[in-house]
């Protein structure tokens, strides 16, 4: 994780998607169900919650036109995808299917919706291509440094791709060319508040795989505890087996591991927080 200094608008974390390389598998391996919270500068962070039990909106939009970010710590720039799906010979409406598939993960598994902007409107997350390539995916979060709240208010996420690379639809065995729906089901995570978890065997961890590609209990449980469970039925399962509980109390869930091994995407030098 690598963090850059306050700003006007709060701090900013980019976390690397999916870094390849670290420990085997079989030494990575931990419960399915440990998740990490994302926390900068010692900070729990989260969409701020609405008032009773109704569900946080959040709102996002594919770029149409480029967009600077200077002080963000990957997302510099953001251009639309279309190079990108022509690159990878992908068509628009088919990678917003995608990232429609991408953010039900997410709804389904917690009190939280996702709406796509209006024309017009602003977006709280905001997704395209890096107009600097590099890596392979980044979130770049934001947050009010003034709030005192107890868990901090996030007010803006960019989610950025890098158009160099080649991306697919779908598993084929190739690990080095990237399914679209888990690579932003991994990034929209980050954008919600969760970070590169232990374990192995779930969707927020920092190695991109090819064995599933739905939320695991652990995603599931993470998100939970942040926005609570959405609407169910009574003893109905989520993807993954994990039933739908109450919400964790804010920084705290006892699937959360007590000391976490540090995160292979850390950086070499300057400030690592919340590793």
């Amino acid at each position: 994780m690598r963090v850059a200094p306050s700003s006007p608008f709060g701090a900013v974390v980019g976390l690397l998607c999916c870094a390849l390389g670290g420990l085997p598998l079989a030494a990575q391996d931990k419960p399915a169900s440990i998740f990490k919270i994302l926390k900068l500068e010692g900070h729990q962070v989260r969409w701020a919650l609405p008032a009773g039990n109704t569900p946080r909106v959040v709102t996002y939009r594919l770029v149409t036109e480029e967009r600077r970010f200077p002080n963000a710590r990957n997302c510099h720039g953001l251009v639309p995808l279309d190079n990108l799906a022509m690159a990878s010979r992908l068509s628009l409406p088919a990678i917003q299917e995608e990232l429609r598939s991408a953010f039900g993960m997410w709804e389904a598994a917690a009190n939280i919706v996702f709406h796509e902007a209006a024309d017009g409107a602003a977006a709280d997350i905001q997704i395209g291509a890096q107009s600097e390539p590099e890596g392979w995916a980044y979130t770049d979060v934001f947050y009010d440094t003034a709030s005192r709240e107890a868990v901090t208010p996030i007010n803006k996420a960019l989610i950025c791709l890098n158009p160099a690379k080649r991306w697919k639809i779908g598993f084929n065995g190739d690990l080095k060319t990237y399914d679209l729906r888990y690579t932003l089901a991994h990034e929209i995570g980050h954008a919600i508040g969760l970070d590169h978890p232990p374990g192995s065997n779930q969707i927020m961890h920092f190695r991109y795989e090819e064995r599933f590609r739905s939320l695991q209990p652990g995603d599931i449980r993470g998100a939970v505890a942040i926005y609570g469970a959405p609407p169910q039925q009574p003893g109905l399962l989520v993807a993954g087996g994990a039933e739908r509980g109450p919400a964790a109390t804010p920084g705290q869930s006892s699937d959360t591991p007590a000391s976490p091994a540090p995160s292979q995407a850390s950086p070499v030098g300057g400030r690592a927080l919340g590793k």
